[in-house]
């Protein structure tokens, strides 16, 4: 469904990513691991179109997707970055909305089904973003993304900074969206409880590269291989 092969790509002239290749299949829910500087950001980036490319391709449903970003989601890609990025003085609404018209959807209907599938932004509609906690932005970032209507989420560290009550709410919703919606997750990711009470299978980065693939059970149940890949 969603494939990455060979990617290439960094910043200026500076190559991060080398050779890294992946796929996410149809209704399926993959991390990424990898230590710091590994460099699961950048791919997520490159995923997008958002670094520069020096190789490589993006696939969805086997055909290449075009280079830019806004045509990246309008082919069915969602993206939740690390850090969030939402419009801080626009609303919770406003935020929804300019993610949702952008993709050439109707903004009412996209409310109504985003509100319904968050009721805690529906409790918020009029409120500032940058005004809500940090989990309740998380939460936002993920609503405005969906308001793109993608078959694919990727989601870059989506529990930094967000307190232990919230991370279980954001598994719990991710979970509801691919089990009711069928929605394909890709999620980066250094907290392995988060990342295995949602995924099955996982890669690992290391120096820009995919090191290795494994399963839930294989990486809890090896301790040396955890420790190798993962520094934990």
């Amino acid at each position: 469904m969603f494939e990455i092969s060979d990617a290439m790509g960094g910043y200026k002239k500076t190559v991060i990513i080398r050779g890294a290749s992946l796929f996410v299949g149809d209704k399926e829910i993959v991390a990424l691991l990898g230590r710091n500087g590994a460099g699961k950001t950048t791919l997520m980036k490159y995923a997008m179109g958002m670094i520069r490319s020096f190789g490589g391709e993006v696939y969805m449903d086997g055909s290449e997707l075009p280079a830019s970003p806004a045509r990246r989601a309008k082919a069915g890609m969602g993206y939740v970055p690390q850090g969030k990025f939402l419009f801080p003085r626009l609303t919770v609404t406003e935020n929804i909305v300019a993610a949702a018209v952008a993709c050439g959807h109707n903004k009412s209907k996209t409310i109504d089904r985003i509100f319904s599938d968050f009721p805690i932004l529906a409790e918020r509609p009029n409120q500032l973003a940058e005004s809500l906690s940090g989990g309740q932005q998380q939460i936002l970032a993920i609503g405005r993304a969906l308001a793109t209507k993608p078959r694919v989420l990727l989601l870059d560290e989506p529990t930094e900074g967000v307190q232990p009550s919230i991370v279980d709410e954001i598994s719990d919703i991710l979970i509801r969206l691919n089990n009711q919606q069928g929605l394909a997750i890709f999620v980066a990711e250094q907290n392995l409880d988060f990342c295995f009470s949602i995924a099955d299978r996982a890669y690992v980065m290391d120096q820009g590269t995919i090191k290795h693939t494994t399963s839930k059970e294989e990486l809890l149940n090896n301790k040396e291989l955890l420790n190798e890949l993962l520094g934990v």
